[in-house]
């Protein structure tokens, strides 16, 4: 067991608050004494995955562009949880809906994690649906394109190995998710 121990907060501001993110600047004091001020936090909601699998076995995958990164990447359907989602997997299948225009059969969390816990507050929920098929239109918020593609469970590992999969929180739900559901065993 460690001695370590949290910073003491002894000051904190909001110094940027929108729809989507709040960026806090805090002044801490380590346990050695030393004195980190700032130290900037990002507080977003939490996000959800989705990893969702065909009865033939496919998964039912995104290529969107982020703009972060100005290309178009291949990833898991997903976004931020709503106010109104009663919790991970009622928000997993909202926006496996909206973003795929699929259902699922049935919907299971997998596990929740931190995407980066030295400078972000939320959690990333991955969710395992089985039994995916189309159920209707998909449902774009502001600014959204995607393209939906059903790639073969068998192929997954070879794409997630060449970076075909570069997020790193979408490699970790889809190796989680399919252990979960015994398609990969690691």
């Amino acid at each position: 067991m460690s001695d370590l121990r949290p910073w003491r907060v002894t000051a904190s501001r909001i110094v940027l608050a929108d729809r989507w993110i709040r960026v806090r600047a805090d002044s801490c004091v380590a346990p050695s004494g030393d004195v980190v001020d700032p130290f900037y936090v990002l507080e977003y909601r939490d996000w959800v995955h989705v990893v969702a699998l065909t009865d033939d076995d496919r998964l039912v995958m995104n290529r969107q562009y982020r703009h972060a990164a100005g290309e178009v990447h291949l990833e898991l359907p997903g976004g931020v949880l709503d106010a109104t989602d009663a919790d991970p997997v009622a928000g997993g299948a909202r926006e496996f809906r909206e973003e795929t225009g699929y259902g699922a059969r049935e919907f299971r969390h997998v596990v929740s994690l931190r995407p980066n816990p030295a400078t972000h507050t939320n959690r990333v929920h991955t969710v395992l649906a089985l039994g995916a098929a189309p159920a209707g239109a998909q449902s774009f918020d502001n600014g959204e394109e995607i393209a939906v593609e059903l790639i073969p469970v068998a192929d997954v590992l070879r794409l997630i190995r060449e970076g075909e999969v570069q997020q790193s929180t979408h490699v970790a739900s889809l190796l989680l998710a399919l252990a979960a559901a015994g398609r990969i065993a690691f």
